[in-house]
């Protein structure tokens, strides 16, 4: 499975993803990419999806959204039963609660999709640095890193719909790749339905994306702290012995709570 899984992402940004295209004759500027790809995300306020993942049948993963706000449910099936065995609450990149208790969790990565093109620039990817590239059959514009290049923070745009398809995040020695997969176009927004997560290349995790609602009606305590310690706080969940939130944790892309 996990050969077949690496296989498939070599497919995504192999011979058939990383070839340079010739037929641009500029580059537009940081601030031109930003306008675009806020004009294409911003509209999409708010949605609720399911995550699984195939090769942890037994974790689903319940997310909504609204604004800079997010929160998101880890249910495991466990002997048969649903268990809650973790919910965080953030906005952006900053964890609010999470339980049971932890120092950092995993940023949701439709969280990541939705991130603004300035936090890019503070995770240190250099504007300056811009290529054109394909990802499968769709030209993109890479920003922070040439072609080829892959130990470097970088931000890869469709150069036609104007949405992001691939962000790397280097850290040191450490990288995040992540890449949006199976588009369909559900009212005015391209959508993803698949999600590659890999650290350094290795061992890509598939998840699968079901949406459930696109710009629907949240209750603001649905994302609230106070109200998540009063259902959550001195309860005791069950602990998940899934391997998977040792990969979803590993990765750069992790949100810190508050000191």
């Amino acid at each position: 499975m996990k050969a077949l899984v690496s296989m498939t992402l070599m497919v995504l940004v192999g011979a058939y993803g990383l070839i340079a295209s010739t037929c641009y004759a500029f580059f537009p500027e940081p601030g031109e990419v930003a306008v675009s790809v806020s004009k294409e995300m911003n509209p999409l306020s708010s949605f609720q999806a399911i995550l699984s993942f195939p090769e942890y049948p037994e974790v689903t993963c319940n997310l909504w959204v609204k604004g800079d706000a997010w929160r998101q449910e880890f249910v495991e099936t466990i002997q048969g039963k649903p268990m809650l065995v973790r919910v965080a609450t953030g906005s952006r990149t900053s964890l609010a609660r999470v339980f049971p208790h932890q120092d950092r969790v995993a940023l949701p990565g439709l969280v990541v999709w939705q991130l603004p093109f300035k936090n890019w620039l503070d995770m240190g990817m250099n504007p300056s640095i811009m290529s054109y590239q394909f990802l499968i059959d769709r030209p993109c514009l890479v920003v922070g890193a040439e072609d080829g290049q892959i130990l470097a923070t970088q931000f890869w745009m469709d150069n036609e719909r104007h949405i992001p398809v691939r962000v790397i995040r280097q850290q040191g020695d450490r990288g995040c790749d992540l890449i949006w997969d199976a588009w369909s176009r559900i009212g005015n927004f391209w959508l993803p339905h698949t999600l590659w997560r890999s650290v350094n290349g290795q061992d890509p995790l598939e998840v699968r994306i079901r949406w459930n609602g696109v710009n629907v009606a949240l209750k603001d305590d649905l994302f609230s702290s106070s109200a998540m310690d009063r259902n959550f706080q001195g309860k005791s969940m069950y602990p998940s012995a899934s391997p998977l939130f040792t990969i979803l944790d590993g990765c750069p892309f992790t949100v810190q709570a508050a000191p």
